[in-house]
């Protein structure tokens, strides 16, 4: 994801997750050409990615008007690398836009916010032997949902242990948290050490910000430029100051 779109796939996360569907969801940042912390990401973002994105059955890809540009250059940099089917969730885009990113290489989009089962049955579809021509999809699409035969008959068999589902949880827990810190920071670094504008394009109010600097602790103090005060020069010597009366 994008910096202008990570707190928007936070949220995405998080509500999916208390859904508790059967199919995770994991934040994956496309670094800045620049590295971390600069804006724009680098055109070949998403193709250096490729490899990566090759353990999940679909790559979700947030695209507003604002990244509409963006967008269309890393879809065309990295078509004949990336192998996963990518799924458009896109805000604020009007038709013409949406076919220019499909000839781009985009497989499919929704518009957001979504319906839930849509949502889940778009990404069964992809990622399944009716979805789009990738190759070994047979395999994907059980691992994502299954059919309800194989989840009965899977359950007590290939259910993971209570110690595997809390270090599932932790090692979420912590991706989120690197993903939060990180993006609570760009905006710090962005808006020079000003709480309130930072708050402000986040989408949050200031306290709700501060909280979260708070958490993570996050002080403002280190991203403002300090100015050093204008001191008066000094007088040299015999020279005559003048003063009206």
């Amino acid at each position: 994801m994008v910096p202008d779109h990570i707190q928007w796939m936070l949220e995405l996360v998080e509500d999916w997750s208390a859904a508790r569907e059967r199919i995770a969801l994991h934040c994956v940042y496309l670094e800045a050409a620049g590295g971390a912390g600069s804006s724009p990401p680098a055109a070949d973002a998403l193709q250096r990615q490729a490899l990566a994105l090759k353990r999940y059955d679909a790559c979700l890809l947030p695209v507003t008007l604002a990244t509409l540009g963006w967008t269309r250059t890393v879809l065309a940099a990295a078509r004949g690398a990336l192998q996963t089917p990518v799924l458009g969730l896109v805000r604020e885009m009007s038709a013409a836009g949406l076919q220019d990113l499909l000839s781009f290489g985009l497989d499919d989009f929704m518009r957001y916010p979504m319906c839930a089962e849509e949502f889940k049955t778009r990404l069964v579809q992809m990622a399944g032997p009716g979805g789009a021509d990738r190759g070994e999809r047979a395999e994907c699409s059980a691992a994502i949902a299954g059919t309800a035969e194989e989840e009965e008959a899977a359950d007590a068999a290939t259910a993971p242990a209570e110690g595997e589902r809390e270090a599932f949880q932790v090692a979420k827990a912590r991706v989120v948290t690197e993903f939060e810190r990180g993006y609570i920071a760009e905006m710090l670094a962005r808006y020079q050490g000003n709480i309130s504008q930072a708050a402000r394009a986040a989408s949050k109010n200031r306290r709700a910000f501060w909280q979260l600097m708070r958490k993570h602790e996050i002080a403002a103090e280190p991203y403002r430029r300090k100015e050093r005060p204008i001191l008066p020069r000094p007088s040299r010597p015999g020279s005559v100051h003048s003063a009206n009366f």
